[in-house]
């Protein structure tokens, strides 16, 4: 090798060094690495016990959780989950920078990253995300946070999940996971009680006069009331009428304001057991789901038990039911009509 080839190979090799070493640098203030491992929340266990609202905004799961004594409940006052809130704050409290990503307010959609008060849908999009907002009992704002989609790959037990500011179009990959239900009746018990099959009795809907009385006759259903009708029973809607006790979840909980329960649309069940229930529709809607007040009381002594828990759960509160139970309350006598096939 001449003397000048060996010059020029020492000043390629210089030369790539120095390439190398800007190259580091730049990424590493591109992608944040000087960041990595850094608390997201920055002094959030040193101010948590100062948090006296935590807002969550997200399809199906709009929640205001509110601080009361050492720890937090519904704003409806139903009491929440055993466990829950712990696991959010936390969730929240062990959250770290993994990466800094995207700033391209275009790709926040693929990671969930959009603001969910601009999802004008009736049905859930991809592409919004979850936002939490921390209040402090001043009324200032903690802290508003965007959670995206998660990531696996980060590993550890929560894997990562990707996030931003409202406010700031910079996102992050953080490693750990925010731990809460992903809709709002899984914060709460939200089954509220159960009847077989074989313990019902009967069951009546009453819309200012009665509409219907259904009997189970030898684990045959059949309707008692009205008697003499032009056209056949559909017994899969006598089926549906029953079973809507078969399991009775709520969707959301709100504290009730009703004080005249007279001519609501109601229906009435009892049970083998002597347990009395009554669903009545706050609200007579069209369509979608009703807000309803459930009523029960024991007949018979031996029902008193399963009564007075259910008026343990229900007293004081209006429940969202399901979209089978709302429209049965808006039934009339038509709907049980079997249709042609």
């Amino acid at each position: 090798m001449t003397k000048k080839n060996f010059l020029n190979l020492t000043m390629i090799s210089f030369l790539l060094i120095i390439f190398a070493a800007v190259s580091i640098n730049f990424n590493s203030q591109t992608y944040n690495f000087g960041n990595r491992g850094n608390i997201f929340l920055t002094n959030f266990t040193k101010n948590v016990n100062d948090i006296t609202l935590i807002s969550i905004e997200s399809f199906d799961n709009n929640i205001d959780l509110v601080k009361e004594e050492n720890g937090y409940v519904s704003k409806s006052g139903y009491p929440l989950k055993n466990g829950i809130w712990e696991n959010l704050i936390t969730s929240l409290s062990l959250l770290r920078i993994e990466e800094k990503k995207t700033n391209d307010p275009k790709r926040h959609a693929e990671l969930n990253l959009l603001l969910p008060e601009l999802n004008n849908s009736d049905l859930e999009s991809e592409g919004y995300a979850s936002k939490i907002t921390l209040t402090k009992k001043d009324g200032s704002v903690y802290s508003s946070i965007l959670f995206g989609k998660t990531d696996p790959s980060v590993g550890g037990l929560s894997g990562g999940q990707f996030t931003r500011m409202p406010d700031n179009n910079q996102s992050y990959l953080l490693k750990g996971a925010i731990r809460m239900p992903t809709s709002k009746s899984d914060w709460f018990e939200s089954l509220l009680f159960t009847v077989q099959n074989k313990d019902f009795l009967s069951a009546s809907l009453i819309n200012q006069n009665q509409i219907f009385k259904v009997e189970n006759a030898e684990q045959l259903l059949k309707l008692s009331y009205p008697k003499n009708l032009n056209f056949k029973v559909d017994q899969s809607k006598l089926n549906d009428i029953r079973e809507t006790i078969n399991g009775f979840y709520f969707y959301d909980v709100r504290k009730s304001k009703t004080k005249d329960l007279n001519n609501l649309p109601t229906l009435s069940f009892e049970t083998k057991s002597g347990l009395i229930l009554s669903l009545s529709s706050v609200k007579q809607d069209k369509e979608g789901e009703s807000w309803i007040i459930i009523k029960a009381r024991a007949k018979k002594l031996g029902a008193k038990k399963i009564a007075d828990e259910i008026t343990s759960k229900t007293i004081g509160y209006e429940f969202l039911a399901n979209i089978n139970t709302s429209d049965i309350l808006r039934w009339n006598i038509q709907n049980l009509a079997e249709k042609d096939k």
